[in-house]
């Protein structure tokens, strides 16, 4: 009998003990997928905020400056196009290249711009939604890393996009205050030493 309960006594023993390691596992593997769960959301927000800054320095970008600069750029244009029929030295065409160069990557710069801010700001909806998610554990982490990946591209797309638009927007306006000088005397020599109405009373850069 004495036997018989020592058997009893080791197997409810190891019982305790494989039921305390299995329990050690679920609670390890638990933690890890919390963790998991926290370093995604830490790295959605930390993308987010990279995304919110870019996005505020696009916004911020002077749109008043651009705004004069394509209004010039504009008349100036019209003029050339109605006015300059002979042949140009190649200073002078060299400077019209660089005008028009220049200026069409502003009006371009223009256009790109909101279409990135709005681009910017659904991705950046889409990233808060999926932060609720992971801190809310609706959705389960196969999906939830899928998504993930997913908006990161998004995200990192927008930024890559924000970033090469100021540096153009920066750089090609630099460009076209350097070509108007030259522009404005070709004007002149085709109007007879003056500046037409339109681009005389326009707002100067």
């Amino acid at each position: 009998m004495k036997y018989n309960a020592r058997i009893v006594i080791c197997r409810v023993k190891r019982s305790r003990s494989l039921i305390f390691i299995i329990s050690v596992f679920l609670f390890s593997l638990q933690s890890c997928k919390n963790d998991v769960g926290e370093k995604q959301i830490r790295s959605l927000d930390s993308l987010s905020g990279a995304l919110n800054q870019k996005l505020t320095e696009l916004k911020q970008a002077d749109t008043i400056v651009l705004s004069k600069a394509i209004t010039k750029y504009n008349n100036y244009r019209h003029f050339i196009q109605q006015n300059l029929t002979d042949t140009v030295s190649k200073q002078e065409a060299d400077q019209l290249q660089q005008f028009y160069n220049s200026g069409k990557i502003l009006v371009s710069f223009s256009d790109n711009r909101k279409a990135i801010l709005a681009r910017g700001n659904l991705v950046n909806s889409q990233l808060s939604k999926l932060i609720t998610d992971a801190r809310s554990k609706v959705t389960d982490e196969g999906t939830l890393m899928k998504y993930f990946a997913q908006e990161k591209t998004n995200a990192e797309d927008v930024i890559r996009m924000s970033h090469d638009q100021q540096k153009f927007f920066v750089e090609s306006l630099q460009e076209f205050k350097l070509s108007l000088s030259g522009i404005e005397a070709l004007i002149k020599s085709r109007n007879n030493g003056q500046m037409p109405t339109i681009i005389k009373d326009s707002i100067p850069l």
